[in-house]
């Protein structure tokens, strides 16, 4: 029994192979969407869906596949490139203009095809990642009719079937597929290049604009560090006199919170140049988005384009989110408060115990490290609450949604994570502890956040790899796992025919089941935004905060850029205009900082060991002075400074002109031609 064990293994190890053979084995030469259904699927399901895919979305070509390994069927899609065209223009991708006819970047369209450079070049003129949402826009546009249902499943007149089928966990994904070619490129030239700028042009055009504008952000951000961090050394260096400490933990209050405004006001101009030269600068009309795939109501009429559309009474959101959101988001905050009691009050109890001799000294970081870990789980729980309740608000565009989801993350997050200071900082007054407890929750969250993000989904992967394996080994005889080996470590040519039956070509591994599903970027902001806090409300206390920062970043941009091409499913591409509510947010963490930093000051004792005979009173009303003195200084400084930089609107105004000169051009041109051609007539 041993023996045949060990074999088995032995194969596992063999057809696991690597990585990258498994990768390849995902084809792409013929595919730009793939949606999968659960292993077991009813044949009339996938009978159903696909009937209607090619009756109602007759531009989208789809080849069936089953997955031999998992019982999975695929549904491999593409669409041609006339169809792509249409999509592009449907989508108001920009796309550049020939010289001719003013240059510059500018919404597809159609019928003026001839007007854009390069649409001649079917493989170059739209990236993988347009032609990929474009394929899952058509996807999207698959609409029930009245009285429509699959099984006990019933569809509205008018509501997205795949999406909902989705939801349904009738289908199990639909993603986009990776490209070897281009990830090896980037894994070059990002990944690996550690001593190296950010390739934020072709991250734009593999992941999309929202995802190269996260890294974007994450760079200057980690940039804009250097400063705070250099001197919180010089300040940690030199600390030890009581007058040096007690300055420079003014000037280190006062400083980090300038720092904060100007380091905002440089991104703002940063993502607007970002989103001038990927065409993402100007924002539709709300109007004229298309709504959230899951969006549902009563079916009206769109007063701006005239066609039917789903309608949802603002009162009845409101009504939800007073009656609902607001006691339940009240209540799981009241958890987060009587949690860190419970803890606070164990700390004091290991204190005690410390002090008597009873148990060895290192017991007492055991409470603060549990804190940290209880911030963890308590915000995983409240992430799948905060999910139902943002769903069931439903709102009409992906924007709006994402926004009102991102506010109710990070007000618990906001509680969950700096309560606990607040509480020391002004309840107990204990600068020491105030200093122990930041290190202890920044460190602790750094590297469990690390080990979450990257080293969990590579066990995770590998895991899938063995059991997959695993699974083939047991299923196989020793020639077919020879003959499988050989077949996984040899390139293959496959051809995909586009009419092939439901159990045409099989594929080999189903590898596309063991990358891990890319959420969002939203977890990725948070983690920058909470961080933000920490290095600007309290790090007055704990200088090195920015220090921990700073180097938690630099391993951060590549262990995101080493998760999102060889941990995760590739996600579609999004554009955006900036990195949205997440501005707001530390703008209003800024204002938070100076009034915390005012008040540490105030609770700390530097004023009594200054000013001695300086009352109470006099002292607050200090705080107060100063502290609307720096908000008013910050106020100027981000209004002194353009959130556009100049270049900028100078080089838009520039396009308009040459655009509408070649307009004035081409209409005298025509009218020439068309008084020619009468006098000919004639």
């Amino acid at each position: 029994a041993y023996r045949m064990l060990d074999k088995r293994f032995t194969n596992t190890s063999r057809l696991m192979v690597s990585s990258k053979v498994w990768q390849k084995t995902i084809p792409t030469n013929n595919c730009d969407v793939l949606l999968t259904f659960p292993a077991k699927t009813e044949d009339s399901t996938l009978m159903w869906l696909l009937a209607r895919l090619k009756w109602r979305v007759p531009e989208v070509v789809v080849n069936v596949r089953h997955h031999s390994s998992s019982g999975i069927y695929g549904f491999y899609m593409t669409a041609s490139y006339e169809n792509l065209l249409k999509g592009a223009d449907d989508l108001a991708i920009q796309k550049p203009l020939k010289s001719e006819y003013g240059g510059g970047l500018k919404e597809f369209t159609f019928e003026d095809q001839e007007c854009f450079a390069g649409v001649e070049d079917e493989k170059m003129f739209l990236t993988s990642q347009e032609r990929q949402s474009i394929v899952h826009y058509m996807i999207n546009n698959l609409r029930a009719e009245e009285g429509e249902e699959l099984g006990k499943l019933k569809f509205l007149e008018g509501q997205p079937i795949v999406p909902l089928l989705e939801s349904k966990n009738i289908i199990s994904q639909v993603f986009p597929l990776h490209n070897s070619t281009d990830l090896e490129t980037l894994n070059k030239t990002w990944v690996q290049a550690f001593d190296k700028t950010q390739p934020l042009d072709s991250i734009c055009e593999y992941f999309g604009v929202k995802i190269a504008m996260y890294f974007a952000y994450l760079g200057h951000y980690t940039i804009s560090l250097v400063f705070p961090t250099v001197l919180g050394i010089l300040l940690w260096i030199l600390q030890g006199n009581q007058g040096f400490d007690d300055f420079s933990f003014v000037l280190f209050a006062v400083v980090n919170v300038m720092w904060a405004t100007l380091f905002l006001e440089h991104w703002k101009r940063t993502s607007a140049e970002l989103a001038y030269k990927w065409g993402t600068l100007d924002k539709k009309d709300e109007l004229l988005e298309d709504p959230r795939p899951l969006f549902k109501g009563d079916l009206v009429k769109n007063p701006v384009t005239d066609q039917t559309c789903f309608e949802y009474p603002a009162w009845k959101r409101n009504l939800f989110r007073y009656l609902v959101t607001v006691p339940v988001i009240f209540i799981c905050l009241l958890v987060v408060f009587v949690v860190m009691l419970l803890i606070f009050q164990l700390q004091e109890w290991i204190n005690a115990l410390v002090l008597a001799g009873r148990i060895p000294g290192f017991i007492k970081f055991l409470p603060k490290i549990m804190l940290a870990l209880s911030i963890g789980v308590l915000d995983d729980i409240y992430k799948k609450i905060a999910y139902w309740l943002n769903d069931q608000e439903n709102y009409r565009l992906e924007n709006t949604y994402e926004t009102s989801l991102i506010i109710k993350l990070v007000l618990f997050q906001f509680v969950n994570s700096f309560l606990s200071l607040f509480y020391i900082a002004f309840y107990l007054q204990d600068m020491s502890r105030l200093r122990d407890q930041l290190a202890a929750i920044f460190i602790t969250r750094q590297i469990v956040g690390n080990l979450k993000e990257v080293f969990m989904p590579y066990f995770i992967w590998k895991f899938r790899l063995f059991k997959v394996g695993y699974k083939m080994a047991g299923e196989m005889s020793p020639g077919s796992i020879a003959r499988e080996f050989k077949e996984m470590t040899e390139p293959t040519k496959e051809k995909v025919e586009a009419d092939s039956p439901l159990l045409a070509q099989k594929s080999r591994t189903g590898g596309f089941k063991l990358l891990l599903q890319y959420t969002d970027t939203w977890e990725d902001y948070m983690e920058m935004v909470i961080q933000f806090g920490y290095v600007t409300l309290f790090s007055s206390a704990f200088p090195l905060a920015a220090l921990c920062a700073f180097i938690n970043n630099i391993i951060e941009i590549r262990s995101d850029a080493f998760k999102l091409c060889f941990h995760h499913q590739r996600p579609f591409g999004k554009r955006v205009g900036s990195i949205g509510i997440w501005q707001d947010v530390m703008e209003a963490m800024g204002i938070i900082a100076v009034i915390v930093n005012c008040a540490l000051v105030g609770t700390s004792g530097i004023v009594p060991r200054v000013a001695p005979d300086m009352s109470s009173s006099t002292t607050i009303l200090m705080i107060i002075v100063i502290e609307h003195v720096i908000l008013l200084l910050k106020f100027i400084l981000a209004n002194a400074i353009p959130d556009v930089p100049e270049w900028v609107a100078t080089e838009k105004a520039k396009l308009e002109f040459k655009r509408r000169t070649a307009l004035k051009v081409c209409l005298s041109l025509f009218f020439v031609a068309l008084a020619d051609f009468s006098k000919c007539k004639n």
